[in-house]
């Protein structure tokens, strides 16, 4: 009688554990990227930015936008101007973590230029947003980095 206790006993904890590994796993997203790219995009002042082409975005972040499922780039051609949203959603053989390092180094790099002489677009970057959610990568320099990210987590 006491084996059989332990037995269920120890059958409920590895169910237990089983359901607390499937709720916080995170889970891909269902949306469409194209329709996630224009909540963000409508969640930002975009006068002046534009879409921008793979070559780009190449050139931007050192990264090959056909690694990934989908890559939109919003940004301006003033080299004066540091807003700008990526957003990229990964695919299976694409790396994460490389992609957020380039990311956060292109920051890094930017925030240095612009300390000295553009104080206003320094600061945007102090308080730009990068995160990972459901397969997908968004980065964003703004003057509502919130929005943006409250845009991105409810379209996904």
């Amino acid at each position: 009688m006491k084996q059989r206790r332990i037995k269920e006993g120890v059958c409920i904890l590895v169910l237990l554990i089983f359901v607390i590994l499937l709720m916080t796993q995170e889970k891909q997203s269902t949306a469409e990227p194209q329709a996630v790219f224009e909540a963000v995009q409508s969640a930002m002042d975009v006068d002046g930015l534009a879409v921008c082409k793979d070559e780009r975005i190449k050139k931007e972040f050192g990264i090959d936008p056909r690694a990934f499922d989908f890559v939109g780039y919003f940004a301006s051609d003033s080299i004066m101007e540091v807003r700008e949203i990526l957003l990229v959603h990964l695919s299976e053989e694409s790396g994460e973590q490389e992609l957020l390092d380039k990311i956060t180094s292109r920051v890094t790099d930017k925030a240095e230029l612009f300390s000295g002489y553009a104080p206003e677009q320094s600061g945007y970057l102090e308080k730009y947003e990068l995160l990972s959610r459901g397969g997908y990568v968004l980065f964003t320099v703004s003057d509502t980095p919130d929005d943006v990210v409250r845009a991105f987590k409810k379209a996904i």
